[in-house]
């Protein structure tokens, strides 16, 4: 016999059934079969086993020793395989939203918005999906967190983050000192976002500083990062100071672990758009609307209608 093949299936049913009324009858009764049926279906089953599994009697029947065993294996099998199959079944009947977004932006703000939305309705399914995005091409997701496009007809591209970008610090980067000026910020460790494989500017503290007015020599020295998040996670953990996205750092500065620093904004050459289609479903059109009005109160302005800052359109995009 191969040891792969399985006893048949309407044959492992009507067992099932009779061990657990010890009846044919009821058992036949509860799989809409005649009890002469569900006696033929044991019978092909004692054969494939090779030894019976119920006494049968003018009183009724009983189960083997062997029988009552496979019974409470059977009925755990069984009991597993209902589990399984409602699992995937429910989980087919999910709502899903597939959030596709830059990297730093599925970091530093989305992931957190994400979780509390989570909470908030657990019968949806929100799938992060970080990754680089190209300038052209289809979404890839129900709703998409990346810098504007042109090529997107069917979908809407509404403002999301637009805010500056600002100088920041740890706390315990920069201790008790009063820093007042943006020419103190000169003599701390300083930490740059480079460029060598992105196709968009970020401005940085040349520009900071040409912004504030200090003197500063060319080239600044310090580490240089690709990804803000990690330039902020350098910053965080006292390595020196950066200039980043504000809208990045809402939340490691109401927590305590970055300071903004004093100094000019810098104007963020290219806004973070949200777009997705224009009749979504419900379950995409709420998470789009939550994260659209999560965004707006941390700028104090309506759903939609930040002013989008910067035109021109990045190759790649990895911040």
């Amino acid at each position: 016999m191969d040891k792969r093949s399985l006893p048949p299936l309407s044959a492992l049913r009507a067992f099932e059934a009779a061990a657990r009324h010890m009846s044919f009858a009821r058992a036949a009764s509860e799989l809409h079969l005649s009890a002469a049926a569900v006696s033929h279906q044991i019978k092909l089953l004692e054969r494939w086993m090779g030894q019976p599994l119920f006494h049968r009697s003018a009183k009724g029947v009983s189960l083997s020793p062997a029988g009552s065993d496979y019974a409470l294996r059977l009925r755990d099998a069984f009991e597993r395989l209902m589990s399984t199959s409602r699992a995937l079944r429910d989980h087919q009947q999910r709502p899903v939203v597939r959030i596709r977004c830059q990297f730093s932006p599925a970091v530093m703000w989305l992931t957190p918005r994400v979780v509390a939305l989570q909470k908030e309705r657990p019968e949806l399914e929100i799938r992060v999906i970080a990754a680089e995005h190209r300038a052209t091409g289809p979404l890839g997701a129900d709703i998409a967190i990346y810098f504007p496009r042109s090529d997107l007809p069917g979908h809407r591209q509404l403002p999301l983050l637009t805010g500056p970008y600002r100088a920041y610090a740890s706390p315990s980067l920069i201790g008790r000192s009063p820093w007042a000026r943006p020419a103190d910020v000169a003599g701390l460790p300083l930490l740059h976002l480079g460029v060598e494989d992105r196709g968009w500017p970020a401005p940085g503290f040349a520009e900071w500083f040409e912004a504030a007015g200090v003197s500063v020599p060319s080239p600044l020295p310090g580490l240089r990062l690709n990804l803000a998040h990690l330039a902020a996670q350098a910053a965080m953990l006292g390595a020196g100071a950066a200039v980043l996205p504000a809208d990045l750092c809402v939340d490691a500065v109401r927590q305590g672990h970055l300071v903004a620093l004093p100094g000019p904004d810098l104007p963020a050459p290219h806004p973070y758009m949200l777009s997705c289609r224009e009749q979504p479903a419900e379950a995409v059109a709420w998470v789009r609307d939550r994260l659209l009005g999560e965004a707006a109160s941390q700028a104090g302005v309506e759903p939609g209608t930040q002013a989008p800052r910067g035109r021109s359109r990045p190759r790649t995009q990895r911040t």
